[in-house]
């Protein structure tokens, strides 16, 4: 069976700086590669009916017109959107139509299953992290600082706090932490729309589009990591696998269990203090966990699980109902 991985046309494959989706792309080719699957990443407009041949779509448009075109595909499900506007939105209804058309479907939160309960055809597949590229630093500190690393807004509106920016400078402002946020340029619009939170003295901003060695050496720069989000559709999202693997115990929220990661109860600035002050208190134990355990969350041992559900649909030229993809990842995980 040949896979095709189609790219998004939005941002270049690999991305070098911020392009979480073009990355997944990328892991995934290059290390489903490694374990001989027949993989390669192909524009939209590039991609025809093959005999054989399933192409991997993360656009629900892109899914769409691949359904019209007769191609059959995986959706993997990246929008948080869906969510934010609800199940009586447009976004929310392409999605499922997506998921509908599919041979079978990925998301990368557990909670998205339940949310699009019309459908039997949507599985979870964590994230991963490059875990040879995410080294943690070879010298340690006591002296703590905090990290954030994210593209903030919601919806076209980039002051809208989803990542929790506010919550992670007040209370690096109520510790008297020193906090850096990096990300791309147009977290400036959220910081124009916040400008009480630039009065900070310990607060530098590096929103410059770090490229992957710049964001490297963030990682391995600080101490502790933040990521207060309130919505994400990837649990545990790829910066705080990012941090796992350099070592950076997190603050943080997820639905997941990760090495050196304190959930938060709530998403509030007392939260994230408390948070903070009892990771610091855990602090060598739970570094060591992550540095224990990064290998676990690679992206190869992701591809591993990701090879399964393309094997349990190896039979491509069917029409795929909902029963039919159930049984085939039945059968491909428990041997049914």
């Amino acid at each position: 069976m040949k896979i095709v991985q189609v790219a998004t046309g939005l941002i270049t494959i690999p991305p070098n700086g911020w392009g979480a989706v073009e990355r997944i792309i990328w892991e995934y080719t290059t290390n489903l590669q490694l374990l001989d699957v027949d993989v390669e990443i192909r524009n939209w407009n590039d991609v025809v009916k093959e005999p054989g041949m399933l192409a991997h779509v993360h656009m629900a448009n892109t899914a769409i017109d691949m359904c019209n075109k007769d191609i059959p595909y995986i959706y993997s499900l990246h929008d948080h959107h869906a969510e934010w506007y609800g199940k009586d939105s447009g976004v929310y209804k392409n999605n499922l139509e997506a998921i509908k058309g599919s041979v079978i479907s990925i998301c990368h939160s557990k909670h998205i299953i339940d949310y699009f309960d019309g459908t039997d055809k949507l599985f979870y597949l964590p994230h991963g992290v490059n875990t040879d590229f995410f080294n943690p630093s070879l010298t340690t500190t006591i002296d703590h600082s905090l990290l954030m690393i994210a593209n903030n807004g919601l919806a076209g509106d980039c002051t809208i706090d989803r990542k929790g920016f506010r919550w992670g400078i007040e209370a690096a402002q109520r510790l008297n932490l020193p906090i850096t946020i990096a990300g791309p340029e147009n977290n400036h619009a959220f910081f124009e729309g916040h400008k009480d939170l630039l009065e900070y003295e310990k607060l530098t901003l590096k929103l410059t589009n770090p490229t992957d060695d710049e964001t490297l050496k963030l990682y391995q720069e600080h101490t502790l990591f933040l990521a207060p989000s309130f919505l994400e559709y990837g649990h545990p999202n790829l910066s705080i696998l990012e941090a796992m693997s350099c070592g950076l115990p997190i603050i943080g929220t997820s639905n997941v269990t990760l090495p050196g990661m304190y959930n938060l109860p709530e998403n509030t600035t007392q939260a994230v203090v408390t948070g903070i002050q009892t990771v610091c208190n855990k602090y060598g134990a739970m570094r060591n966990e992550q540095l224990i355990k990064r290998q676990d969350h690679s992206w190869l041992q992701v591809c591993k699980i990701l090879k399964k559900f393309y094997d349990a649909v190896s039979i491509v030229n069917q029409k795929w109902t909902a029963e039919d993809t159930t049984n085939a990842y039945l059968n491909a995980y428990y041997g049914f």
